[in-house]
């Protein structure tokens, strides 16, 4: 068996693949990684398809890069003779359905984690999901923007990581929460988007007595330049900015704040999705900021996990609030019933692809 994953992004884009080659590894399975280079970063991998495309380029640029990737992709499969794929990313099943239908008819999975030109192509992407061995997405919140039917959720997050920190205990000692130098830190940390909802944020504490905000990590689209500007024109000091750093380092950065901020600005892309910074809130221990009415903020009430803002207004009383209410003992169980429930859903998950690397076909689960 040898199964070809189809990733139309860079590797570093894509930790998730993660999450298919540690079973395919631990069932003994050959694969190969193909990808679109969109940075010109060479990375490791079984084949590379270069061309410079951003998420800034025009839909037409977009497009006619993702057509030229699935005729590469074409050309490998058939020279490869794969006998399963994963497909990662709707945008090259699209331009792939006639070839899947004729050649892989129930022998693909189809793994969706985030909104992307199927929006405008969704009967075309309905009949897709109709042909594959199943289909997996990363957040439950997609299933408002697809067509009904079954899909297995597969986490941002390895299942090695929540077997050792549902595992482990906090003791009676454990601080309720973390200060760094005695303040009340709110970090951002990853990718540093969306600038109004960060500015937002960022203004809301600004210079206020107790707290500090800090974005680390690499900016898209200048947001971390625009941030440091809006920094120094309203002379704001209670704010740290750092750039890149090593995934290594991350432990010990969101160690040290109080909250993780995910405020994300109102639009179904992201009202939907779970990101990076919602698994390390749970992971780490510490309270997310959240956007209500969003998925990542319903399980932000739900479980009692953090916050959930329509707006930054009194942000420093409403962070305070959440301090003076905060009950170590309560956030500790809701937290475990978290990552329990996770951590299921990604057994479920590694069942599904652990028998699809075997060799058990598995019927549609779309209608």
């Amino acid at each position: 068996m040898k199964i070809g994953i189809l990733l139309p992004t860079n590797v570093y884009m894509a930790p998730y693949v993660r999450l298919y080659t540690d079973i395919l590894d631990e069932v003994g399975c050959d694969y190969d990684v193909i990808y679109f280079d969109k940075r010109n970063m060479e990375e490791k991998a079984a084949y590379r398809f270069s061309a410079m495309v951003s998420t800034s380029d025009g839909q037409l640029k977009r497009l006619w890069g993702y057509l030229r990737f699935s005729i590469f992709l074409r050309k490998v499969i058939c020279k490869e003779k794969y006998d399963k794929l994963i497909i990662c990313g709707p945008q090259i099943a699209l331009f792939m359905y006639g070839f899947l239908k004729k050649h892989y008819a129930g022998r693909f999975i189809m793994d969706y984690r985030d909104l992307s030109i199927e929006q405008r192509f969704m009967s075309r992407y309905k009949k897709i999901l109709s042909i594959s061995a199943f289909n997996v997405i990363s957040s439950p919140g997609f299933k408002r923007c697809l067509p009904a039917g079954d899909y297995i959720l597969s986490h941002n997050i390895r299942e090695e990581m929540l077997r050792e920190h549902l595992s482990e205990r906090r003791d009676e000692t454990r601080e309720n929460l973390t200060l760094h130098n005695g303040k009340i830190s709110v970090l951002t940390i990853g990718g540093i988007r969306d600038y109004e909802q960060n500015a937002a944020v960022m203004v809301a504490l600004a210079n206020k007595d107790g707290f500090e905000t800090s974005y680390i990590g690499r900016g898209e689209e200048g947001a971390d330049v625009k941030l440091k500007d809006l920094a120094q024109r309203e002379g704001i000091k209670n704010v740290y900015f750092s750039g890149f750093y090593q995934k290594e380092e991350e432990p010990d950065i969101i160690s040290s704040c109080t909250f993780l901020n995910i405020f994300y600005p109102r639009k179904i892309s992201h009202d939907t999705a779970l990101s990076n910074r919602f698994y390390s809130s749970l992971i780490f221990r510490k309270p997310m900021i959240t956007t209500a009415d969003t998925t990542q903020g319903d399980y932000a009430v739900k479980y009692g996990v953090g916050v959930a803002l329509t707006d930054t207004s009194k942000l420093d009383v409403k962070l305070r609030s959440f301090i003076d209410g905060f009950d170590a003992d309560a956030y500790e169980k809701n937290r475990n019933m978290l990552l329990s429930d996770i951590y299921n859903d990604c057994l479920l998950f590694k069942d599904k692809v652990w028998k699809f690397a075997c060799g058990s076909d598995k019927s549609n689960t779309m209608s």
